[in-house]
């Protein structure tokens, strides 16, 4: 087995189960132990996920001290105990157990669309900022492009060489407070209905 291959990350609707990724499964399964230590594989069993997902999960936790290890043993059997409880939403860390950007970059656009109405792209830049993060002006095209091949916005005012496009997001199409994700597999996945909206190759999806 090629381990490159085996060890990528699954597209989000892959991992979901009950409508939850692993991640969140994994912070779950941690939080309803509290004060309490568990191992590696306890969590990943009662999570159904991955040991080498939990692994990685739980490093970026114990960096970020939200875990901390009270006993080093071997082969994933060191116990852990959850010691920082940020409420029921599983934290986004990186590697250093710092928070994740771009997913709160998309939740403050999506949570932008879905508050206020025909807005640009500079304008949408200017609330993201607004919320305390700093967003580049063509990442915020990048998403409104696949959230509009999806069939979340309409175009209220065309763009042109002097003006950007007016966009608003459909009200048939406000599916829920989590934003859509834009897939490195060039899909966009809706948490809230646990399904593909859209992919730039359908064969993908066969």
């Amino acid at each position: 087995m090629n381990t490159a291959t085996h060890n990528a990350r699954k597209p989000a609707q892959l991992e979901m189960i009950g409508g939850k990724n692993a991640r969140q499964r994994l912070w779950e399964a941690i939080r309803n132990r509290h004060g309490n230590p568990f191992d590696l594989t306890a969590i990943a069993r009662s999570a159904n996920v991955d040991t080498h997902t939990a692994k990685t999960y739980l490093q970026r936790l114990i960096a970020g001290e939200y875990v901390e290890v009270v006993e080093k043993k071997s082969h994933g059997k060191s116990l852990c105990r959850h010691i920082k409880d940020t409420g029921v939403e599983a934290p986004r860390l990186n590697r250093k157990g710092e928070p994740e950007t771009q997913g709160l970059i998309s939740e403050a656009i999506w949570r932008t669309l879905r508050i206020l109405s025909a807005l640009d792209a500079a304008q949408i830049v200017g609330h993201v900022a607004a919320a305390g993060h700093d967003v580049a002006l063509t990442y915020v095209k990048r998403y409104l492009a696949s959230l509009k091949k999806a069939g979340y916005l309409q175009v209220v005012v065309a763009g042109n060489a002097h003006r950007l496009e007016k966009v608003q997001l459909k009200l048939c199409m406000d599916t829920g407070p989590r934003a859509p994700q834009i897939q490195r597999v060039k899909t966009v996945y809706d948490p809230n209905l646990n399904k593909v909206m859209h992919t730039d190759d359908p064969e993908e999806l066969s």
